[in-house]
């Protein structure tokens, strides 16, 4: 091979190399977003989660408005859907309890009712120190709801938010079914998303503004799915001791 064609063949090679290179360059380019981060990402795979996305939300509507898991979590652990610290108490001790609490709610000013006189009550020996609370301790009821409603509105846009809307009321009774007190219609949650969000997760807040009596107590928590006018009940057996 003469000079002349070493030279040639040298040249060929650089040009090959270099369409090489703006050819990989363009690829590259083509899938960066605005910050210049790569994403290996098709448009086949987002359908195929769209499709599992859209059966998944067909069913939701055959779930049933319902509670998958509630428990008691410590005060200010809630940090979204499956994010809390569970409450445990190491109090054991329980006795009778002889006037009526005053029911509150940190949330919002509720109507209560109060009957006259609490009847005397006994040990519960079944109550788990989750469910175990001082007098004047503030009472925080975690909840993972399905099966809620997605009501569709429209802005100027014409683009389609699905609002969730629910509500509770808590009930407060004695052993032997005597309600003592309640909290009537209590704003949960009302939120638009531009999605049919289903990971939601609730904090019913019930406060002791005036200490309960030492006692055993049933608090009943009613929860409303207010567009479809469906409800479900949590009862939680819990005992007020030193």
């Amino acid at each position: 091979m003469n000079k002349d064609t070493r030279r040639n063949f040298g040249v060929g090679i650089t040009i090959f190399v270099a369409i090489v290179c703006l050819v990989s360059t363009l690829v590259l380019l083509s899938h960066l977003n605005k910050e210049g981060i790569v994403f290996a990402q098709s448009d086949s795979n987002a359908s195929k989660f769209k499709a599992i996305r859209d059966q998944y939300l067909q069913s939701w509507e055959n779930f049933g408005f319902q509670s998958i898991f509630d428990t008691y979590v410590v005060g200010g652990t809630n940090r979204g859907y499956g994010v809390y610290e569970e409450h445990v108490s190491n109090l054991s001790s329980v006795s009778n309890a002889s006037s009526v609490p005053s029911v509150s709610n940190a949330s919002s000013v509720p109507s209560v009712s109060n009957a006259s006189s609490v009847p005397s009550v006994s040990n519960m020996s079944n109550v788990s120190s989750a469910n175990t609370f001082a007098p004047g301790e503030t009472m925080y009821l975690y909840v993972e709801p399905v099966g809620f409603t997605h009501s569709p509105s429209s802005n100027e846009s014409a683009n389609t938010r699905y609002t969730i809307d629910i509500a509770a009321d808590i009930i407060i009774s004695a052993p032997n079914g005597t309600e003592l007190a309640s909290i009537i219609d209590l704003p949960v949650i009302k939120v638009a998303s531009h999605q049919k969000n289903t990971e939601l997760s609730l904090l019913l807040t019930l406060t002791q503004i005036k200490p309960f009596p030492i006692g055993d107590y049933n608090i009943k928590y009613v929860v409303k799915d207010k567009p479809s006018g469906r409800t479900f009940d949590i009862t939680k057996e819990i005992t007020i001791t030193k």
